[in-house]
């Protein structure tokens, strides 16, 4: 350092840093179950920050239950997402692929 070689790594601040309850979402919450989306769903969530619509998933793996934390993965490809269920395995299960109108109607 002090013959001005470059030595290590620079680490720069981000911009926006994690609120406490998306740092425990992505680092210490453990996921009960796994929701898989199509492509479609993944670019809304990691795009747009919208969230998934039962029309979007695929898959559900897992017993877990209204509030729980899922991984959020698409049908070949790791998790990219966790987030809380606002439904369980079966109701999320019952829902998969269906629009919000045809959920409206059941």
């Amino acid at each position: 350092i002090f013959e001005c070689k470059t030595v290590g790594t620079l680490f720069l601040p981000q911009k926006e840093g994690l609120s406490a309850r998306e740092r425990w979402l992505a680092f210490t919450a453990v996921p009960k179950g796994i929701i898989r989306v199509d492509e479609g769903a993944k670019k809304a969530i990691e795009s747009d920050g919208r969230s998934l619509l039962p029309v979007g998933v695929s898959g559900v793996e897992g017993s877990f239950s209204k509030g729980d934390v899922v991984s959020i993965c698409t049908n070949d490809g790791p998790e990219f997402a966790r987030g809380l269920s606002n439904y369980s395995s079966q109701d999320a299960e019952k829902m998969r692929g269906f629009t919000s109108e045809q959920i409206e109607r059941a």
